[in-house]
């Protein structure tokens, strides 16, 4: 009798287990799926594709690193930046100039502003430091988003902080820099792939894109599901101030239908 009902028992130990696992894997088939689902979904409105043309669209290249920050003040920033008192340069001669070592704050577009210059850490150079410049300028300002890449060697760097927290960051320049928090949706959405620290890229074959080459292209389409890429806010940017030239013109010379009355 007792072996009987130890028997039953091993018996029905296994039986729940392979329920478990049978339920589990259909839970991760329908979550594979639903993803599946929803980057097809997203695809008309979120293509990588229109991104050379959008691009080609504002007179100088994007920059390859940027922090965006969720405020309008942007004379706050500039004092927590310690950005020098220079007259108000437009945001393309910004774009231009944004390999010296200095840095440029945007005009604000919903809500957020974007930082841009040599002067922002590289993580490639000390990921120490810059993660001790953007949990310094979160716990001062509130979320706090950067983003790096380097479309030659495919090194790219994505974090997003609020109130001196890191939510989300990941960094990859030959190896893993940086790797905290939980991946986000956005992440898997797009299709990006986070390293564990110390994991090895596998051989890529000839035609293939390696995940990091995947990772550095989508790079500006995860900026503007998280915020504000900066194609798109140069793009606003860039038009709101050819307007605003254009009606100083006006201004200037006079209305001419107004001048007609007299």
């Amino acid at each position: 009798m007792p072996q009987v009902s130890i028997a039953k028992f091993l018996l029905v130990i296994l039986g729940s287990f392979g329920l478990v696992l049978a339920v589990g894997t259909c839970f991760a088939i329908a979550y594979r799926r639903h993803l599946r689902l929803l980057r097809k979904s997203m695809r008309p409105s979120d293509s990588a594709s229109s991104l050379p043309e959008r691009r080609a669209s504002i007179p100088y290249p994007p920059p390859t690193r940027w922090v965006a920050i969720r405020s309008s003040n942007t004379l706050l920033l500039k004092a927590l930046l310690r950005v020098e008192a220079d007259a108000p340069i437009p945001w393309s001669e910004a774009l231009s100039r944004s390999r010296e070592l200095k840095l440029f704050v945007s005009p604000s577009v919903e809500n957020w502003t974007l930082v841009i210059g040599n002067a922002l850490p590289d993580p490639v150079e000390d990921i120490d430091r810059c993660y001790h410049f953007l949990t310094s300028l979160s716990r001062e300002i509130g979320e706090v988003q950067f983003f790096a890449m380097d479309r030659v060697l495919n090194f790219h760097t994505w974090a997003r902080l609020r109130d001196g927290r890191v939510v989300r960051g990941y960094s990859w320049s030959a190896d893993v820099r940086w790797n905290e928090g939980r991946i986000t949706m956005d992440e898997r959405l797009l299709g990006l792939r986070a390293r564990p620290y110390a994991e090895s890229p596998e051989p890529v074959a000839y035609g293939e894109v390696s995940p990091e080459q995947t990772n550095t292209e989508r790079l500006l389409l995860l900026a503007r599901r998280w915020s504000l890429d900066p194609v798109t806010a140069s793009e606003i940017i860039i038009h709101q101030e050819q307007c605003a030239s254009s009606d100083d013109d006006r201004n200037r010379d006079g209305d001419p239908d107004r001048d007609s009355l007299h």
